[in-house]
C-alpha cells in the first residue's frame, strides 16, 4: 500500500467529503475506484461539447463504486 498527495481546492475538498460522507464512501474510495477504472480502459477523458467542457465517465465492478460515480456526475447533464 502506498499514499498518494495532490493538491486540490479546499472548496472542492469539503464538497466531495460531504457528497462522499452522504453516499457512505470516502475520497480514498472514488480516487481509487477512478484509477482502476482508468488503468482498465474504463474510464476516458475527451471533449463532449461544444464549449470545450471535459467530462470523464467510468464503470466499476461494484454497485457502490457505481453509486458513487452516478452521483459524482449526475450534475453534468443539468
Amino acid at each position: 500500500m502506498s499514499s498518494l498527495t495532490i493538491n486540490i481546492e479546499d472548496d472542492l475538498k469539503s464538497k466531495v467529503q460531504k457528497k462522499a460522507k452522504k453516499d457512505g464512501v470516502t475520497i480514498t474510495f472514488i480516487v481509487t475506484q477512478a484509477m482502476t477504472a482508468y488503468n482498465e480502459g474504463k474510464l476516458k477523458f475527451g471533449m463532449i461539447s461544444a464549449d470545450d467542457e471535459i467530462t470523464a465517465s467510468f464503470d466499476v465492478s461494484t454497485e457502490a463504486g457505481k453509486k458513487a460515480c452516478v452521483e459524482s456526475f449526475k450534475s453534468l447533464g443539468k
